[in-house]
């Protein structure tokens, strides 16, 4: 045991980054070779002193105040004038019966170049990982469930029973449905009711990304594929669908070269980066959407038939608003409460009714954002909503026997034209007044009456 203890000292003692080790009171028991130079002292003078002798701000008197580590310290030492940095790891000692009996101090790094070379390659790292993280984090964004679908009507009853039939299953999924029935909402739920829950749900626009960078978004590429690539290469969409659900939004527009690749992936579930020889196995579910007729594009030549079989095992076919006029009251007052504290008046609660939505629940959306963002008084009125809406309307205002939506042009159109005439004369109302042909006190009337102010918009 006397031989085990003596070389274990002899190789703490010549061990080339400095150790030293103090008890419970902060004196020194051992200073190796190393430690002892940065402080230009001999070991032996050391020992059996106290630690702030040699070093007044020593933070291992800390350690053993608090009886925890301190990881990752910088040290600066001068010596000869130089500055010497060290980094240095501080623990507390116990024995067996957990009682603190001292603490050691250990370098870690003892040169400024490797100090600096660790610093270099923490920020790279941490770069890499910033940039997959919000790659991933986007990858991730499956947010919407079964739930998040609003209705009452008895089509979208049956559509929710259909879409968590197509869930359960791991076949292609096609969403057939006109411009802002919400598609995305329909594919995220079927991603959250399926199997591959835990799995990311990649959502890639079709429309939304230039032909010549089609490719590299969805397959990826490896480090110096062309010109301009990243050094480190990047993960197709594919590839970031893996062991989850890929969604293509508007497939209808995917380019014709990229669809024979796409078909090639789907039958051999094998991807390859551009630029890499060497494929990847990938296992996603694939679930596509379109407001495109794609037998009329297959017929057209412009998608390919092989590819539509492969993409169509399930079709799924989203009601437009103006088969379920229920819903509307339902998905109003839902984005009223959203946007904020407010209202809308029965009028324009039967004019949206009535309003066949060809933008659907997107256009409703749109329509409620405006509204509330002009609404004077917390209750949405027939003068807060588009013209176009009104006139387009079936809804008859009864107490008057005749067209609302005629009351309501004459009335709005008073009021832009007030707007825009204070808009070309800077919102000088003296100014505005001549050229309309009204006195100013009947501007100020017509401007109260209909609630224009220097912030209000056209409608």
């Amino acid at each position: 045991m006397k031989n085990v203890c003596s070389m274990l000292t002899i190789a703490m003692m010549n061990l080339p980054t400095g150790l030293f080790v103090v008890d419970k009171n902060g004196i020194i028991m051992f200073i190796n070779y190393a430690y002892a130079k940065y402080l230009n002292i001999d070991p032996a003078d050391a020992v059996n002193h106290h630690i702030t002798e040699f070093i007044p701000d020593s933070r291992i008197v800390n350690v053993l105040k608090t009886g925890k580590s301190d990881i990752g310290a910088i040290r600066n030492f001068t010596k000869n004038e130089n500055k010497n940095n060290i980094l240095t790891n501080r623990y507390p000692l116990y024995d067996n019966n957990q009682k603190l009996i001292g603490a050691i101090s250990i370098v870690v790094l003892d040169k400024m170049e490797q100090l600096n070379s660790l610093k270099k390659q923490i920020d790279l790292l941490n770069n890499k990982v910033n940039k997959y993280q919000k790659r991933i984090l986007a990858a991730l964004d499956g947010r919407y469930t079964i739930d998040s679908i609003i209705s009452c009507s008895e089509i979208m009853n049956t559509f929710k029973k259909t879409l968590l039939r197509f869930a359960k299953t791991d076949a292609p999924i096609l969403i057939n449905g006109p411009t802002g029935t919400g598609k995305e909402l329909a594919a995220s739920a079927i991603h959250n009711a399926s199997a591959r829950a835990d799995g990311p749900f990649v959502c890639l626009n079709c429309a939304a990304i230039p032909y010549e960078l089609f490719e590299s978004e969805l397959f990826g590429y490896s480090s110096g594929a062309f010109s301009g690539a990243s050094k480190e290469g990047k993960e197709g969409q594919i590839e970031l669908a893996n062991h989850g659900t890929l969604f293509l939004d508007e497939v209808g527009d995917l380019p014709l070269n990229t669809q024979v690749k796409l078909l090639r992936v789907i039958e051999e579930r094998l991807v390859r980066k551009i630029g890499d020889n060497t494929p990847k196995e990938v296992d996603f579910r694939l679930v596509t959407a379109t407001n495109r007729d794609l037998k009329k594009m297959v017929a057209n030549g412009t998608f390919r038939l092989d590819l539509y079989y492969r993409i169509n095992s399930m079709v799924l076919n989203v009601p437009p608003l103006k088969d379920r006029p229920e819903d509307v009251p339902l998905l109003t007052n839902y984005f009223l409460k959203r946007f904020g504290n407010i209202s809308c008046s029965k009028e324009v609660m039967e004019i949206f009714k009535s309003y066949t939505w060809p933008g659907n629940i997107r256009e409703l959306k749109n329509t409620i954002s405006y509204a509330c963002s002009i609404v004077e008084n917390g209750v949405i009125g027939v003068n807060d909503i588009p013209n176009s809406i009104i006139i387009e309307s079936k809804f008859t205002n009864k107490e008057n026997d005749r067209s609302y939506s005629l009351s309501c042009l004459k009335t709005n159109t008073e009021k832009n034209i007030i707007i825009q005439c204070l808009n070309d004369n800077n919102w000088n109302i003296t100014k505005a007044s001549k050229i309309l042909g009204i006195s100013r006190a009947n501007m100020y009337e017509k401007m109260k009456k209909l609630n224009i102010k220097r912030s209000t918009r056209f409608v």
